[in-house]
């Protein structure tokens, strides 16, 4: 089977065609070649090797220049090193409210300060025991228990809580057990 059209002709524009199979190259099986490693080259150059002929070394940074644009080039270049050093955290708030009322409310750097990262979930371990249950299930088994050791016990009803719910349920469980009569007396 040769090349066939697949459409007929239409006035000005040539067939297309289709190659059979048997006429395509194979397609190779083997694994792409990954990309060749760039060359890295060391942050701080070797000072002590020559520059080739025609060019001078900077004294600051080390890279080779034409010797008539090297003094140029080492004022510049002492200058950026300089700023570099000096360089301070941008801080975002403080140049959105420059010139603001809101300026003298901002307190100084409190908002830089880094919020404590929350722990980190052991979700390999909840993914485990909840394949433990599922598999309890279908056997009609009695699921294995969980370990719950990072849930807060609320002192008065017992349920057990996540750190930031046991925050907000305790003090209003608290509030509800005081409010109800004791176990004994009735109505």
């Amino acid at each position: 089977m040769g090349c066939t059209p697949s459409k007929p002709a239409v006035r000005g524009v040539p067939p297309i065609t289709r190659v059979s199979e048997a006429n395509s190259p194979p397609i190779s099986q083997s694994k792409p070649k990954p990309p060749p490693k760039p060359k890295t080259t060391p942050a701080t150059p070797a000072r002590s090797s020559k520059p080739p002929p025609g060019l001078s070394s900077c004294k600051v940074c080390g890279r080779n220049f034409a010797t008539d644009r090297l003094e140029k080039h080492e004022t510049i270049c002492a200058k950026s090193k300089a700023k570099s050093k000096k360089r301070k955290v941008f801080d975002p708030v403080k140049m959105r409210t420059k010139g603001t009322e809101a300026e003298k409310y901002i307190s100084r750097g409190k908002h830089l300060e880094e919020l404590p990262k929350p722990k980190k979930k052991d979700w390999k371990k909840q993914h485990e025991d909840f394949i433990a249950t599922i598999r309890a299930a279908k056997t009609g088994a009695e699921p294995p228990p969980t370990d719950n050791s990072d849930y807060i016990q609320c002192p008065h009803c017992g349920r057990k809580f996540a750190e930031a719910a046991a925050d907000r349920h305790i003090p209003k469980c608290a509030s509800i057990q005081s409010n109800k009569p004791a176990a004994g007396r009735r109505r």
